[in-house]
Formats: structure tokens, sequence, C-alpha cells
């Protein structure tokens, strides 16, 4: 698959070498560079794309999965806000945030944030599962371990840490 990737890399270079207002071409190439783990280089083709396309949302998403996975969760999470404003019922960008969120933290606003990207996409059972995560570790255990349920999630309870996992 490594060589497809590099392939893949390839066209897409001599696609915006062509064309190079051409922000589909920088999108994919955004992707395959993540997918490649050249995060940074990755970071600054997203960046360009949002020059050249300020609407597209999907690569707000991405820019802030990368910056979320290069560490630096403040402003993956502004990111993510961006892409909110610019789609609210984007769900994958409110699940991400929570992502986001908890690495910070701040797991009240995850609650809050969970519980809207559900009632965007009520079958979206990853964010039931760690809704349901989260509520356990805030120690609303009904809640936690109903939305783990709900998720198709396992619940299992340490009883050496008194912690809940799925």
């Amino acid at each position: 698959e490594l060589g497809r990737l590099d392939e893949a890399e390839a066209s897409y270079t001599q696609a915006i070498e062509l064309k190079p207002d051409l922000a589909d071409a920088h999108y994919n190439l955004g992707i395959t560079l993540q997918e490649l783990g050249r995060l940074q280089e990755a970071e600054a083709i997203y960046n360009q794309v949002i020059e050249l396309d300020s609407d597209n949302v999907q690569a707000y998403n991405n820019l802030g999965n990368t910056l979320k996975d290069l560490g630096r969760f403040e402003e993956s999470e502004a990111i993510y806000i961006q892409a909110i404003a610019l789609k609210p019922d984007y769900a994958e960008a409110y699940y991400n945030l929570d992502v986001t969120l908890q690495e910070l933290g701040r797991l009240d606003e995850v609650v809050s944030s969970y519980r809207q990207a559900i009632f965007l996409k009520s079958d979206f059972g990853e964010a039931h599962r760690n809704l349901g995560k989260t509520l356990l570790k805030l120690g609303r255990h009904q809640e936690g371990i109903r939305e783990g349920r709900i998720g198709g999630g396992i619940m299992i309870f340490d009883l050496n840490s008194g912690v809940f996992t799925s």
C-alpha cells in the first residue's frame, strides 16, 4: 500500500504543477501525506486548500485532525470550531472536537458536544460509545452505560482501578 501512496503523491503533485489552483488536488495530496505520516507537510497543504477554497469544510476537519495528531490540541479545537461554523450540521467535526476537548481535560464540554454530534447523526455509534466513556469518567454511571449500549459497546468495570472501559 505504501507504494500506492507514493504513486498518489506523485500524481497529485503533478496535477498541482499543471494547475496550481486546483483545490481538490491539494486536498487529496493532504490526505495522502497524512496517511504517510508526514503531518507537517499535510498541515501546510490543508492550509493551502483553505486558501484556495475557504468553504471546504473537510479540509478544516482534516487540518484539525492533523493538528490533533501533532499534539496541538488548542489549535485543532479552533479549527474544528471553524468547520462547525461553516457547516453546523457536520457531526464528524463535533466528534473530532470532542476528542480534542477530552485531551484538554474539558469533560463537561465533551458531553455537550458529543450530544450535538449524536443529535445530528443518531446512528453515530462511536460518538455514543465515547459519550458513554466520558459520562462514566464523570461518575454518571447509568447514563454512561446506557450510551455505551446504544453505541454497541461492551462496558467493562475494572475492580482494581474502579474505572469503566469499553
